[in-house]
């Protein structure tokens, strides 16, 4: 049976997707670009855009009763891989130093041209 897991004070009726559907313990996160909750980017370098990215889905994890240890594996989705790759492997060091999940790192054509960076991942949480 899956459960929807929606943070706190977040309006997920006029999203067509789920902030993250949890079945068992396995927790699937949409993808998060890096947009703070006004819907505005926090800068337009990817090491700002990523940290926004993974605060999003760390509320997302934290409503589930997650948290970052018990992420398993990554999807990122970068427009520019070749400029911003370095900067995105600093942030992912900021959160995975030790113990890192299974990862995909892939160039893609985003929603708005502004945004350098979405992340989806998966989490198995604790029984």
């Amino acid at each position: 049976m899956k459960e929807i897991v929606v943070p706190a004070g977040q309006d997920a009726s006029s999203m067509p997707f789920s902030p993250g559907v949890k079945v068992g313990n396995l927790l699937f996160l949409s993808g998060m670009a890096g947009l703070t909750e006004d819907g505005q980017l926090p800068g337009d370098d990817i090491e700002s855009q990523a940290r926004q990215a993974f605060a999003n889905l760390g509320r997302v994890l934290e409503a589930a009763g997650g948290g970052w240890q018990d992420v398993v594996k990554v999807t990122c989705y970068l427009t520019h891989p070749e400029r911003d790759l370095a900067g995105w492997n600093t942030v992912w060091r900021e959160f995975f130093s030790e113990s890192p999940p299974a990862r995909a790192t892939v160039g893609a054509a985003l929603l708005n041209d502004a945004w350098l960076i979405e992340i989806d991942l998966i989490a198995a949480l604790p029984e």
